[in-house]
């Protein structure tokens, strides 16, 4: 039980970065795919990844930061 009280905020914030970097990757390498004639979309899953684990680090360190001015 202790671990889900970790474990599931810790996979929202991962999915919730995944979502928003896939997104715009994919928007992004769409258009630019289109004008160029690259293949970035290609990569979006793996941006999507990425921004999830940056914004899970994120959050992290901003909660230890705000747990450290807490204490006296």
């Amino acid at each position: 039980m202790f671990l889900l009280v970790f474990a599931v905020p810790a996979l929202l914030v991962v999915v919730l970065g995944y979502v928003v970097g896939y997104g715009l990757w994919s928007w992004i390498g769409g258009c630019l795919d289109a004008v160029l004639g690259t293949s970035l979309a290609g990569g979006a899953e793996i941006a999507g990844w990425v921004t999830g684990l940056v914004l899970l680090l994120g959050v992290v360190r901003a909660a230890i930061r705000r747990s450290r001015a807490r204490r006296p």
